[in-house]
């Protein structure tokens, strides 16, 4: 499924975008703008703003306050993963050099802060009185959950909960606020709730799918070092369906393989533990669950070009190759 026809009734939407974020990150400094040019140089598919302006549009559309929406999910997005860069101390992103190896840790932390304030600015500028809100509780949900995935998420368990509480918080509100900050802006107060279900249910959909395909992937695909995962200690859906399936014998084995940097053959000997179980398939069935609730949310809208990409964004969400 090709994600670029998918945007097709919002490409004028995203062309703008990039001369709007162009402009908003511009800079008289010359190292600043040489960072900027880095991060916009190594965006990712730009899902999220593509959502909001998908959103507005099939909410009844919006003016130019839907780019600044976009523009600041966008924003907080490379914010985030920034900081996740430096968490996990990350070597690439893209293909690319990510900024904390490049130019240094506090540069990287500065650099996000200077995202996150970037992303604040422009939804001030937005007078719907629910915007600003909306996509601030979200930021506060996804440093919560990062936080959390530090203190539960890299030991080996089986707690489904824990799991999605933690993506829940790093992804998938982030994807409702986009998507309710669409329809809000758009002036549509019923679409808004039905949006926000939505961007929930699609989020966790795109995690679940994400981390499975860690596992699974090609690293020119993935945009990102495959098994980082599995590398850093984090504990995803696929793990969770093994330890809690797997004999005793085979349990201790995982918890000794999860437990430290595995080697070549030791790392085979995991994904050979994980197909056993099912867990790769598991987390996949989970994930087109949550695709199915997402596209639901979405039947009381009215037909029309937006919403038939949001439907399909469904599917593409759990069949996707990055």
């Amino acid at each position: 499924m090709d994600l670029s026809h998918l945007y097709t009734p919002v490409q004028h939407d995203l062309e703008r975008l990039q001369s709007l974020m162009e402009q908003e990150l511009a800079s008289d400094d010359p190292f600043i703008a040489e960072l900027v040019r880095h991060v916009l140089r190594t965006r990712g598919k730009l899902l999220r703003p593509a959502l909001v302006c998908l959103s507005a549009q099939a909410s009844g559309g919006a003016g130019d306050a839907r780019l600044w929406i976009a523009a600041a999910v966008e924003l907080i997005h490379i914010a985030s993963l920034i900081h996740d860069d430096i968490i996990d101390d990350a070597d690439l992103r893209r293909g690319e050099p990510t900024v904390n190896v490049q130019w240094g840790n506090q540069i990287a932390v500065l650099l996000g802060d200077y995202l996150f304030a970037k992303a604040f600015d422009l939804l001030s500028r937005v007078r719907h009185p629910e915007v600003a809100p909306t996509m601030a509780l979200a930021t506060v949900k996804m440093s919560q959950a990062e936080i959390m995935q530090i203190k539960y998420g890299q030991q080996p368990h089986e707690d489904e909960d824990v799991y999605f509480r933690i993506i829940a918080g790093k992804t998938a509100h982030l994807f409702s606020a986009a998507c309710k900050a669409g329809a809000l802006v758009a002036g549509n107060a019923d679409a808004a709730p039905l949006l926000s279900t939505y961007g929930l249910e699609w989020g966790m959909a795109f995690q679940i799918t994400d981390d499975a395909l860690d596992l699974t992937s090609r690293e020119e695909f993935l945009g990102k070092p495959i098994h980082s995962d599995i590398e850093s200690g984090k504990v995803t859906l696929p793990v969770i369906r093994a330890l809690r399936d797997a004999t005793s014998e085979d349990r201790d084995q995982l918890v000794r393989l999860l437990s430290g940097p595995a080697r070549d053959g030791q790392r085979e000997e995991l994904f050979q533990l994980l197909h056993r179980y099912r867990g790769i398939d598991y987390a996949l069935d989970v994930a087109a669950r949550y695709s199915r609730r997402a596209a639901t949310a979405l039947t009381p809208l009215p037909d029309g070009a937006a919403k038939d990409s949001l439907m399909r964004l469904a599917e593409f969400v759990v069949v996707r190759t990055r």
